[in-house]
């Protein structure tokens, strides 16, 4: 009690914890509403919409992640050196419009190719279905955006109310899916696009003028804020994209390698152990914008990151090793038959992936974005071509121990760019110092 009662006014009084805690809640938040979102859409609605729905909501958070253009870490890095009033705003506004058209442009792209690259789901799916996947995706890229911006600004509480709130409007709208006028999967669509330009809106009339900043929504002089954040986008996109492009394309490669029945057990047991990829990344973006607002203390926040991590991190893992073949035996026997060896050689890689996570935060504080880049390139490949190489002598198991294998190879690479230019982050303009040359 002593402890908790320790932690909790710490949590009150240090904004990297703070910061890292609303970060994970969220994340899990989001995760667990998810879940009950869809047993409700499964017990409302027959097999094939739901299928469909969850198709192609699917492929719409998919293309918002891709569309968002790292837009999110270019606030976190770019804020910090911004006045109040105009200069701030207009960072902000430009962000989430650049954001706002790429990812259109990118749900409309997405609305044309889905039904010719999937027939399937041509069938029991409305034109207006296609016609909300633009909106959709163009909402969900604005609001990891405007999450960033809380994050930039130590007020990630924001984001986890306005996730939330969509979270439980969902949640509250899905039993209509039945007696909706219009077909299931088109409402379900609708209620997941207007969900995420609702709290868009809040976050624009509330959220961003509460963060103390004097936002007011302005595009003047759009075009040399968009010169700034060019150096930026390209360096950020590029670490976001070679992070999460292994998560995507693993199951595909089990797919391949060892057939739809094998990634079954491979997705299940994945998502089990996912609870324990979300630490890291949360105290890494904290750290991430901790240190871009004041580069002088990197060197105690590392400090107090890694010893967060291990605090959150080591017990999780234990639990997660002693109840995780009990949590894939409810998926039936062959799951837990089939995923506890590939479970803990998972958590066995989560000791790997929490310094590689800390160490690209630290390289993107001293805006080394080539660096972090090329760590991260390094881990996807090492990954990815493992998982192909060691499924075929190691089975399932291949698969995470390529994961394993790349995320070592990444930190190490990480570290090693590290330990090469070691030395305090310049307070320079962000843009000045990132540009991918």
């Amino acid at each position: 009690m002593i402890r908790a009662r320790t932690w909790l006014r710490r949590l009150g009084e240090e904004s990297l914890l703070r910061n890292s805690v609303y970060i994970m809640a969220t994340t899990a938040v989001t995760m667990g509403l998810g879940f009950v979102f869809w047993v409700l859409a499964a017990r409302t609605l027959p097999t094939a919409e739901v299928g469909r729905a969850a198709a192609l909501i699917s492929a719409m958070l998919f293309v918002a992640v891709f569309a968002n253009l790292g837009l999110g870490q270019v606030l976190v890095s770019r804020l910090a050196s911004r006045a109040p009033g105009r200069d701030w705003s207009v960072t902000v506004t430009t962000a989430v419009a650049v954001a706002a058209v790429a990812s259109l442009a990118g749900g409309t792209i997405a609305a044309v190719l889905i039904p010719l690259l999937i027939p399937a789901l041509k069938g029991g799916i409305g034109t207006a279905s296609f016609l909300l996947l633009p909106l959709g995706v163009a909402g969900a890229a604005c609001s990891l955006v405007l999450d960033y911006a809380c994050i930039a600004e130590r007020h990630a509480k924001y984001a986890l109310v306005r996730n939330t709130v969509a979270a439980l409007l969902r949640l509250a709208l899905v039993g209509f899916a039945a007696t909706a006028p219009v077909p299931s999967t088109t409402w379900i669509l609708a209620i997941w696009a207007g969900s995420f330009v609702l709290i868009d809106v809040f976050a624009f009339t509330r959220v961003l003028p509460a963060l103390g900043h004097d936002f007011r929504p302005t595009l003047t002089g759009w075009r040399s804020e968009l010169r700034e954040m060019r150096g930026l986008i390209a360096g950020h996109q590029a670490i976001n994209l070679s992070v999460q492009a292994s998560s995507y394309l693993l199951p595909v490669i089990v797919s391949a390698r060892l057939g739809t029945t094998e990634n079954a057990y491979f997705y299940t047991t994945f998502m089990v152990a996912s609870g324990l990829f979300f630490i890291a990344p949360a105290i890494a973006n904290s750290l991430f914008a901790e240190g871009i607002h004041n580069p002088d203390k990197v060197g105690s926040y590392l400090r107090r990151a890694i010893r967060h991590t291990v605090r959150l991190l080591l017990p999780s893992a234990v639990v997660l090793a002693l109840i995780g073949p009990i949590i894939l035996l409810a998926f039936g026997p062959d799951y837990a038959e089939e995923g506890t060896t590939l479970l803990l050689i998972l958590i066995v890689a989560s000791a790997f992936d929490a310094p590689l996570q800390l160490s690209i935060a630290l390289l993107r504080i001293h805006h080394r974005l080539r660096d972090a880049a090329i760590a991260t390139s390094v881990a996807l490949g090492f990954g990815v071509g493992g998982a192909w190489l060691l499924i075929a002598t190691h089975g399932l198991n291949g698969a995470g121990l390529g994961w394993a294998i790349g995320k070592l190879a990444g930190l190490l690479c990480a570290l090693a760019l590290l330990a090469r230019g070691s030395g305090s982050p310049r307070r320079a303009p962000p843009a000045q110092n990132s540009r991918m040359v």
